[in-house]
């Protein structure tokens, strides 16, 4: 289980990430909605161990090191961190990713068999920022599989893409429900419409489940939650008597 406990990231001049607290279990997608890029950014970086808190604590499991974190977690997609850069095609980027498995060298995949197995080698000569983003990202997730490690995947802002929603969700749903189990963060700018799944707003420092929008808006914003009044009751006329 992730658990992040008041996470904050400080910038220069502002504070990018206001105190956080999530919680993320196996087999699980947790969205995050948060603004500007940077502040995603710099969640991610915090939430996978790449980037120690300016204050709280993020834990894997039953150990608190930034170490084991990073360990056990994938961050995919970053921008101007380690998103797919323009100059490298899609076999390029799948040697460097193969190659930077942990163990021997014979004992890591090869290039071309991985590639024609997982059915991109009619993209291989492609560059890797034109491939369909959906096929990207199903990239992106099956090389971070390849770490048998892993067991924890953030990923920053993968609803800047041009594909529709469901898309990039049922992709990560479906790795969230395989045998692998892994628990998945999408740090996102906005809250799918049709989303029903466990959600987190920047800002909150509560382990709260919310049930729309507007109460985790309320709850960060310090502003009372306005609730429709209810119709009054009509009341009966008492019956004359006679």
């Amino acid at each position: 289980m992730l658990i992040a406990d008041s996470v904050s990231v400080k910038g220069r001049h502002d504070l990018l990430v206001s105190p956080t607290s999530l919680q993320v279990t196996r087999g699980e997608v947790h969205l995050v909605v948060a603004d500007p890029q940077i502040s995603r950014t710099a969640l991610a970086l915090a939430l996978s161990g790449r980037m120690k808190p300016s204050t709280g604590t993020v834990s894997w499991g039953h150990a608190d090191s930034l170490k084991t974190l990073r360990q056990h977690t994938a961050l995919l997609d970053s921008p101007e961190v380690n998103e797919p850069e323009s100059h490298m095609k899609v076999r390029d980027l799948i040697a460097e990713d193969l190659a930077l498995l942990p163990g021997p060298i014979w004992k890591k995949p090869r290039n071309k068999k991985w590639t024609a197995l997982h059915g991109f080698d009619d993209v291989a000569k492609d560059w890797a920022d034109s491939l369909d983003p959906a096929r990207r990202l199903e990239l992106q997730l099956l090389l971070a599989a390849e770490d048998s490690r892993i067991e924890l995947i953030v990923l920053d802002s993968p609803d800047r893409h041009d594909m529709q929603d469901d898309v990039w969700l049922d992709l990560l749903l479906e790795f969230a429900g395989s045998n692998r189990a892994f628990a998945i963060v999408a740090i996102v700018s906005n809250a799918p419409y049709e989303w029903d799944g466990p959600i987190t707003y920047l800002g909150s420092n509560e382990y709260e489940e919310f049930e729309s929008p507007e109460e985790a808006t309320a709850l960060i914003s310090g502003e009372p939650l306005v609730e429709e009044p209810e119709e009054p009751e009509e009341l009966e006329e008492p019956e004359n008597s006679e």
